[in-house]
């Protein structure tokens, strides 16, 4: 039996020094590579298309799709003007991804979210976002932590009765590496994690095809062995399994 195939949908880099500097380089942390592989599936990586049917080609040939974080979302494709606390986007990247979650939906391949891919997710439905948790959520707790990727800095607590509380229970420890966040939910989704000071960290469909997402980075925990998170990948395949 040949083993499910995750596609990853990936991000640019510019490469600010070396022999090639302003050189543009298709790229995802190896983390989430890692991370599909430890749960027991084949990571292959999506890169950033402009045309619909390269975007649709490359999403017919996977089983399922992680969405990667990377750059600030452009406020612009939710109906804002940018805030001064606005971090760099790349509009490129962002169109990709948006029509990347609708062509998934379309095509009813389960999409895990991550960091940017949950704001991209929400956005795509209809969504909005803070641009700037400090600016905007007064009395909310450090989102940007500064440890190591690997470890936990907050607590979430989670809904039991959700993908993310099956496989993490109904509190965890997450990192932490953003100061954006899903402000507005897009209909046909619901809050599934939530940080103590209210900031969302989960959203699942309540309807369509399965999408979950989440705002912390679970695949920099479960390539450093974290036994949680490594099993939320391997949950995410069994609803892939049981999708396809």
């Amino acid at each position: 039996m040949s083993k499910t195939v995750v596609g990853i949908v990936g991000n640019i880099l510019t490469m600010e020094g070396g022999m090639f500097p302003g050189i543009e380089r298709d790229y995802v942390n190896r983390d989430y590579s890692e991370s599909v592989t430890l749960a027991g599936a084949v990571p292959l990586i999506l890169t950033v298309q402009d045309e619909e049917e390269a975007v649709r080609s490359q999403i017919e040939r996977v089983d399922a799709l992680v969405f990667s974080g990377g750059y600030d979302l452009d406020p612009q494709l939710y109906g804002e003007e940018p805030m001064w606390e606005q971090g760099f986007i790349y509009p490129k990247v962002d169109q990709f991804y948006i029509t990347a979650i609708k062509i998934a939906r379309e095509l009813g391949k389960p999409v895990l979210g991550i960091c940017k891919g949950i704001q991209a997710i929400n956005v795509a439905f209809g969504g909005t976002l803070y641009q700037d948790l400090k600016k905007q959520v007064p009395g909310s707790i450090k989102h940007s932590q500064s440890s190591p990727r690997q470890y936990g800095s907050h607590l979430v607590k989670v809904d039991k009765d959700s993908f993310l509380g099956e496989c993490l229970g109904e509190e965890t420890q997450i990192n932490s590496f953003h100061h954006q966040a899903v402000k507005d939910v897009a209909t046909g989704f619901r809050v599934t994690a939530m940080a103590t000071d209210g900031v969302i960290e989960g959203i699942e469909s309540t309807e369509g095809s399965f999408v979950a997402a989440v705002q912390w980075h679970p695949e920099m925990m479960a390539s450093h062995g974290n036994k949680e998170m490594i099993g939320l990948f391997k949950y995410f395949l069994e609803k892939v399994e049981k999708e396809n």
